[in-house]
């Protein structure tokens, strides 16, 4: 007996789709929003810190880099006792933002050193200077690394279903348990994950070119 292909499954079930879509989307958000967040901070005092705190950053850096999400996601989860959507997002944040502190870095060593002496002889403050003169320019430079960033915590998400959270790729396999067809739920999957990364892309350009023109007019 030939196989054939039923895209109809996908249509009756829908909804899974959409609720692990809808839960992915979250995960991805929140934890771009927080990976950046540490990732900036840790790259920024790596930069400019030097002695004990230094070490500790890179310490930490080093540490989380080299723990694979899957295995954070139990510690948040199994160890610690944290619900199992937070324990994802504080795995995938922690995890991630190792990556974008070293992005952050080399954004900020791009920045030419005259800058930073002109801005601190003006009357400038260090967090006035990093705020206005530094990291503005930093982030532009780094726009096309923290796409693949960004798309990294997309990926990596899929992990979560590990510890229960029913995000695109727990549905997904859902779907194929209840209907056996796994080929047609790979494709939805494999097709919503290209979208959700090619938002990123187009968002990420027009972030970019939003920092020119305000780095620009200021």
């Amino acid at each position: 007996m030939g196989q054939y292909l039923d895209w109809q499954v996908l249509v009756e079930y829908r909804w899974l789709l959409w609720e692990g879509l809808v839960l992915t989307v979250q995960l991805s958000l929140i934890s771009m929003v927080l990976s950046f967040a540490i990732g900036s901070v840790v790259g920024a005092g790596r930069h400019f810190l030097g002695g004990t705190a230094g070490w500790l950053l890179a310490a930490y850096t080093e540490f989380f880099r080299n723990i694979p999400p899957i295995v954070q996601f139990f510690f948040w989860y199994f160890a610690v006792g944290f619900d199992s959507f937070v324990g994802a997002v504080i795995g995938l944040s922690v995890f991630q933002s190792t990556y974008i502190a070293e992005v952050m870095r080399s954004g900020l060593q791009s920045i030419s050193k005259t800058q930073i002496e002109a801005a601190r002889s003006s009357g400038l403050g260090f967090l006035q200077m990093l705020s206005y003169i530094v990291f503005p320019q930093a982030v532009i430079r780094i726009v096309p690394a923290l796409s693949i960033e960004f798309i990294n915590i997309i990926k990596n998400s899929s992990a979560a279903m590990t510890i229960s959270v029913m995000e695109l790729t727990f549905q997904t396999q859902e779907i194929a348990s209840r209907t056996f067809r796994g080929f047609e739920a790979a494709t939805a999957v494999t097709l919503l994950y290209i979208a959700l990364a090619f938002v990123v892309v187009l968002l990420m350009r027009w972030a970019e070119r939003v920092l020119k023109i305000e780095v620009r007019g200021g």
